[in-house]
């Protein structure tokens, strides 16, 4: 996602939606009251997309206490062209004391379209979202012709076709969508593809909610892209689907996978509303550990020992989570859990040629963790040996995640050749054997 050129910019009526006070009449001692009874003041927001929003208002409030306006969970808006907009997470921003003309405030989130109470009240039904190489994964062809004579037997490709879905334990079905729409001119038919991806309650459900199981598809994504991948646009509708709000956030940028992936869609698509509920199911306990990999995987100018450590305790979280609990914090039992690890995907290709020593990686990950004198003989690596090391328990780490969400050694092994793991290997980059 590039960023963007130039901001977006709001100018128009701001105010918080005044409640009485907790156990007082007097308006100003809650922090959501921050403009009193429905007092509008005159503002712009400033939205660069790339991060956070600024609201300014002009003309200080007068009848308030300056400690009366560091932080809102909600502020409303609506600009001069009837736009409408709820703020959360408003949070004033350093100014001078003697500026009494305006007041800035950092914004995390906007939506625009509805006023809404708060991030936790339950009002849409349905939450779409799209991501930048979502398509990559779920990949067809574009289906292209030289000529515009084939028009109409093209009109039964068009539309949109249901790629997946998965019902799970928050009450929503995730679904992959795919839309095709036909593009021609004199000389030229196409069919262009949009893929996105879609939560649907079959309760409404609070935008903390949405957001929550966006983050959890987002990583699952990144897992099966082999890079991190963020949303670019997310849209709310409410129960009849006729009014649409859209969320403008800061928005990070997404790895381009090129055209390989982790997880075979194509081939496990049958299995893949299993694995997501697998995923949802522990995500709480493999959310860390997934995020360290996603991490991980992201392109460095300098490796450094914290980099490896990050990879070793990550493993070691995982045997402790997933496959032995009993261990607990005993970190003379984590040569032992390497080699169950190892053992565990003894038949997986990938594993076999990374040749990973389980005392290696312990005595490197106790001696930088410094867990053992300095002086202690040790079988440590370190410089370029540590590097490659850190990038084989990635590999590791990879497998693991793959057997928690329900893939077979058997799969695990078609999900890796071409794959940016097979990529990585056929390099010549790793000393493999």
């Amino acid at each position: 996602m590039q960023e963007m050129n130039s901001p977006q910019i709001f100018h128009g009526e701001w105010w918080v939606p005044a409640t009485e006070a907790y156990n007082t009449n007097v308006i100003g001692h809650n922090p959501n009251q921050m403009m009193g009874r429905r007092a509008k003041y005159t503002g712009t927001l400033t939205y660069h997309g790339d991060k956070d929003a600024i609201l300014e208002l002009y003309h200080y409030p007068s009848n308030f206490e300056a400690t009366h306006y560091n932080i809102n969970d909600v502020i409303w808006g609506k600009d001069a062209n009837g736009h409408i907009f709820t703020l959360f997470d408003v949070v004033i921003k350093d100014q001078p004391m003697e500026d009494l003309t305006n007041t800035q405030f950092s914004v995390s989130l906007i939506l625009v379209g509805e006023h809404v109470p708060s991030i936790k009240d339950t009002l849409f039904n349905r939450c779409e979202i799209r991501f930048p190489y979502l398509r990559n994964w779920a990949f067809q062809k574009n289906i292209i012709k030289s000529y515009a004579g084939t028009y109409v037997s093209f009109k039964t490709l068009c539309g949109k076709s249901k790629l997946l879905e998965s019902l799970n334990e928050n009450g929503a079905y995730w679904r992959l969508w795919q839309e095709q729409s036909i593009k021609s001119n004199q000389y030229d038919l196409s069919i262009s593809q949009i893929t996105f991806f879609e939560i649907e309650a079959i309760k409404t459900q609070s935008i903390e909610s949405y957001l929550n199981q966006l983050e959890e598809f987002a990583q699952f994504l990144s897992i099966a892209l082999y890079g991190d991948q963020s949303p670019t646009e997310v849209f709310f509708f409410n129960k009849d689907n006729k009014r649409k709000s859209v969320l403008l956030f800061n928005k990070d940028t997404s790895v381009n996978p090129g055209t390989s992936s982790l997880i075979k869609f194509g081939y496990l698509k049958d299995k893949l509303p299993t694995m997501l509920n697998n995923w949802q199911s522990n995500y709480e306990n493999i959310s860390p550990i997934s995020n360290y990999l996603i991490n991980s995987l992201q392109k460095k100018n300098k490796f450094e020992v914290p980099d490896f450590l990050i990879i070793a305790q990550a493993l070691d979280g995982y045997y402790k989570r997933f496959v032995n609990k009993k261990d607990g914090k005993d970190h003379r039992k984590y040569e032992d859990g390497i080699k169950i690890l190892l053992q565990q995907f003894s038949d997986v290709e990938c594993i076999q040629r990374c040749h990973i020593d389980p005392i290696v990686l312990k005595d490197s990950r106790n001696k930088y963790s410094h867990l053992y004198p300095d002086d202690e003989e040790s079988n440590a690596v370190a410089g370029e040996d540590l590097y490659w090391l850190t990038e084989k328990c990635k590999i590791l780490l990879t497998c693991c995640i793959l057997n928690m969400i329900g893939l077979t050694n058997k799969e695990i092994n078609i999900c890796c050749k071409n794959s940016p793991i097979q990529d990585i290997i056929e390099s010549g980059s790793f000393e493999f054997e």
